[in-house]
């Protein structure tokens, strides 16, 4: 079911609570405050930027942490990153970049730090939110809700026999940092997502030796290819081929060939493409295993006092251990409309709203690599939302889509903890932007035709049309192109 435009067309002016001032939640704060509402933005540490914050006791950033996807498709639609910034960028650009986003469009004036939630509570008119701060708690009512916690809150921990026994070192990713803490040690890296690939490979630069365990092979991609940037390779005109992925696996697969082989060298080829068990970017994974300074092994059967023994009956002796795990939704606040599993039933209408929990919307619980325009478009159409200006089909229809795009995920993507969170970003930022009708029209942008089609999926297309446009959006597009092959 499409999200419909309001009979009534309202323009209702709402004061909002808005949770969490990561990307998701001054994306939020930005999109609301274009629409004319009036946003609050609590947020419970001392800074903006969620995940991307670095310090010794917080945040989930570590040392050597650059962006998956390019800053051309990464950013908000509005808003590039500076040209000095790395085409992948460090924590520390993109942290700054944050910021410079919350003083380009006045944001902060909006955020209270040092503020967390602890509870809110649907109303007659609205929602209680109920907060504390230095000097107590207290609570105010809101016409409506956006959750942007984010899906990295508590550690999942995998729990292994006889961790109790080891003499070592666990910790989980969260907590690590800095790679000096694997100087000279004998260190085991679990889990091949992200931070998993990250640090193993980190790790091998440092220890005296790095062991790799995960129980699935994924595909380890560079984030160059043919000198651009791999993201580079999806386009709109993908879209339209028919019998797309077919089409596609030929054409690329002169580009993947090598890649493939570089696989199958290294002993780490998954048994599925790289669409179906989710790419992770690094280009020296590869290199790293076939040289031997990582050693994989397959999962963690159990802990003796000194050793790590595998599934393959194996064992290593280990110093350091860093689970790479990732993390469980969490959402402490909506107990109440959630239950014991968040996570298991975070049940939303196209990932943003819960049909049982009017005029509020969840901001950024998606997993993907573009994290930054996806919240941004899931706010978008929030705001439109909470203002009357579009309405949300039946409560019977939302159940129908959400149960549609359960099955696709289970269909579409390999068994993981994010599983129930994935998307296909363009898919879906494509199916968000047409809710608040911000497709790019092609016959009316018949100039930069090739650049839509054909270039990188810049979610600067969905300030050329609709609401809310943005004046420097075509001149964007059509500079890209040459920025990147300079």
């Amino acid at each position: 079911m499409k999200t419909v435009k309001s009979a009534q067309n309202s323009t209702r002016k709402c004061k909002v609570a808005v949770i969490g001032a990561g990307a998701s939640g001054i994306a939020t704060a930005k999109c609301l405050m274009e629409d004319g509402h009036e946003p609050t933005v609590f947020e419970r540490g001392d800074q903006v930027g969620g995940v991307w914050v670095f310090n010794k006791t917080n945040g989930r950033a570590f040392s050597t942490v650059h962006f998956q996807h390019s800053k051309y498709v990464s950013v908000f639609s509005d808003y590039p990153m500076s040209m000095e910034t790395n085409e992948f960028p460090h924590y520390t650009e993109v942290l700054q970049y944050l910021n410079d986003y919350v003083d380009h469009f006045d944001i902060r004036k909006n955020i209270k730090f040092n503020t967390p939630v602890d509870k809110v509570v649907k109303t007659d008119d609205g929602w209680d939110v109920t907060i504390s701060y230095p000097g107590g708690q207290a609570t105010f009512n809101f016409d409506a809700i956006a959750v942007c916690s984010g899906i990295y809150n508590d550690a999942r921990w995998p729990g292994f026999p006889g961790e109790e026994k080891f003499k070592g070192k666990i910790i989980h990713s969260k907590d690590y940092k800095d790679p000096s803490i694997f100087t000279d040690k004998n260190v085991l890296i679990l889990g091949n997502g992200p931070s998993g690939v990250d640090i193993a490979v980190t790790a091998s630069y440092n220890s005296n030796k790095t062991i790799w365990s995960y129980r699935k092979n994924r595909w380890l991609l560079p984030r160059y290819c043919e000198r651009l940037p791999f993201d580079f390779i999806v386009t709109r005109l993908n879209k339209h081929i028919p019998f797309r992925h077919q089409i596609l696996s030929l054409v690329h697969f002169q580009k993947f060939y090598p890649i493939m082989l570089d696989h199958i060298a290294c002993g780490v080829k998954p048994d599925v493409g790289p669409e179906k068990s989710g790419p992770v970017f690094n280009e020296d994974a590869l290199n790293r295993i076939r040289l031997g300074a990582i050693k994989n092994k397959p999962n963690i059967s159990h802990f003796q006092e000194d050793k790590v023994v595998f599934e393959d009956g194996s064992s290593e002796a280990i110093d350091i251990v860093v689970y790479a795990t990732g993390y469980q939704v969490k959402i402490p606040f909506m107990d109440e409309y959630l239950g014991e599993d968040h996570q298991k039933n975070l049940n939303l209408y196209k990932m943003v709203f819960h049909p049982e929990l009017p005029n509020c919307g969840f901001i950024g619980f998606v997993y993907g690599n573009v994290i930054f325009p996806t919240s941004e478009l899931q706010a978008r159409w929030f705001s439109k939302v909470i203002s009357g200006e579009l309405e949300l089909p039946s409560k019977v229809a939302m159940e129908e889509q959400i149960a549609e795009h359960r099955k696709h995920q289970e269909e579409g993507w390999i068994e993981s903890a994010y599983r129930s969170l994935r998307v296909s970003a363009f898919d879906y930022m494509d199916d968000i932007a047409k809710e608040i009708n911000a497709l790019p029209k092609l016959w009316e942008n018949w100039k930069i035709l090739k650049e839509i089609f054909t270039g990188p999926m810049l979610s600067t297309q969905y300030r050329i049309d609709g609401p809310n446009k943005w004046q420097g959006a075509i001149s964007w597009i059509k500079q890209v192109p040459k920025l990147v092959r300079k």
